[in-house]
């Protein structure tokens, strides 16, 4: 691992303000976008209508991602798309608080749903050249420890986002949500301003290529090269399979333990500051894990948990048995997200890797498009439960997908004893 008398101090300052922009970004995001559901319940949204608050800006926020990163590649200076979008998505939550009332309310639920489509898609124009900025600023041996300890922090912001969301989403309807939104995008245009002052180290960018070979050609020329990247494209496959199924429920959630379970709309804010702070503890203890083992061993060993989770929902008895729910969840959460961001950066080219990434959000946008449609549509007709089911069956098939087809890079082999915190378990050898 790289010691930290070897970065120099510009570096480390970015590294720094990397970590106070996020604190802001994902504070802002923690205040709304998780009651977003909540708002349209209350707005009278059906569960057809809640998959499609899911599903449309997923889609949509993920189809202009190649070409939003075709066109970073060509930039000298990334950040100015990431900035245009942030800037647009921040102020959008402005809009959220005004327009639902502003039309009849047949069209309100129509309206909050146009609104997130929007504010995902100037979101995600920015993802492909963040994520290449991010793996240009910090260095591949000390990615997990960075992110692990950069995830503490951002998490612990997020738990007071939402505890202050539990304290103000108790007051009156609809002022509750408005307040909300409108400190949202404040935090949010803190961050877009924070991040417009990083000093990145970015690559140089690419020429465009003038040729006589149509589109077509050109993208069946791609597709060959992404075909020819085994790691990447088996990666992308088990991901599309995973977020299929991980999307086919939870958006259901949250209208599981309201419409079944009788739980009140405040315990969910309440429920998802549990969920942070799990994933604030667990943070360095996966970050270790990750950097020793490598970032398929950490995935497999969460993903399985994961794996679990619409069952404990199936089988929740009343409305407080998701609190443990969602520690579980925080813990098992805290580890894959971690780990499956740094494989994606080590199994996409460093030249290209705007392009692979648009190219893996793209896909994932289908999946998480089409997981809430299905899930949503079939709600209506089967109920919840039988949702929760086949979304574990799903997660379950994209896991032994994975662990068949995309290969550990890296050195050590992980153990179930190596799990455990203490002498017994390999983990003492890194003096944790």
């Amino acid at each position: 691992m790289i010691p930290g008398s070897a970065i120099s101090k510009e570096t480390k300052k970015a590294m720094e303000l990397n970590t106070v922009e996020g604190a802001f970004a994902v504070a802002a995001d923690n205040l709304a976008a998780p009651y977003l559901g909540l708002f349209a319940l209350a707005l009278g949204a059906s569960p057809s209508q809640i998959g499609m608050l899911t599903a449309f800006p997923n889609f949509m926020g993920n189809v202009l991602q190649i070409p939003a990163a075709l066109l970073a590649e060509r930039q000298k200076d990334k950040r100015w798309i990431i900035i245009v979008g942030g800037y647009l998505n921040r102020s959008s939550w402005i809009l959220m608080a005004l327009l639902p009332f502003l039309v009849p309310p047949a069209y309100r639920v129509a309206v909050v749903i146009t609104l997130a489509t929007f504010r995902i898609m100037a979101a995600n124009l920015g993802v492909p050249a963040w994520t290449a900025l991010q793996a240009s600023l910090i260095p591949k041996s000390m990615r997990g420890q960075y992110y692990a300890n950069r995830n503490m922090v951002l998490n612990a912001c997020a738990v007071l986002a939402t505890l202050l969301a539990t304290v103000l989403l108790r007051l009156e309807f609809p002022r509750n949500y408005q307040i909300l939104f409108v400190i949202t995008t404040i935090l949010g245009l803190i961050s877009v301003y924070l991040f417009s002052k990083i000093a990145f180290d970015q690559t140089p960018p690419k020429e465009k290529i003038s040729s006589g070979e149509s589109y077509l050609k050109k993208v069946k020329a791609f597709a060959k090269e992404i075909g020819s990247q085994k790691d990447f494209s088996s990666y992308v496959v088990s991901a599309i399979v995973w977020n299929l199924g991980i999307q086919i429920a939870s958006p259901l959630f949250v209208v599981y333990f309201v419409e079944d379970l009788g739980g009140p709309a405040g315990s969910w804010a309440l429920f998802s500051a549990v969920n942070l702070a799990s994933m604030v503890l667990i943070q360095r203890y996966w970050g270790r894990l990750a950097d020793f083992f490598g970032q398929k061993s950490v995935m497999m060993a969460s993903g399985l948990g994961i794996i679990t989770l619409p069952l404990l929902w199936w089988i929740a008895p009343n409305t407080w048995f998701p609190f443990i729910i969602h520690i579980v969840n925080g813990v098992l959460w805290g580890g894959y997200n971690l780990a499956a961001f740094n494989l994606l950066l080590e199994v996409t080219p460093d030249d290209s890797r705007s392009v692979y990434v648009g190219v893996y959000n793209t896909m994932m946008g289908v999946a998480t498009a089409v997981g809430p449609l299905i899930g949503g549509f079939a709600a209506e007709v089967v109920g919840l439960r039988p949702i929760f089911l086949v979304s574990s069956a799903t997660r379950a098939l994209a896991l032994y997908l994975f662990y068949r087809n995309v290969p550990n890079t890296g050195s050590r082999r992980m153990r179930v004893r190596d799990l455990v915190p203490g002498p017994k378990g390999r983990r003492s050898s890194l003096g944790m």
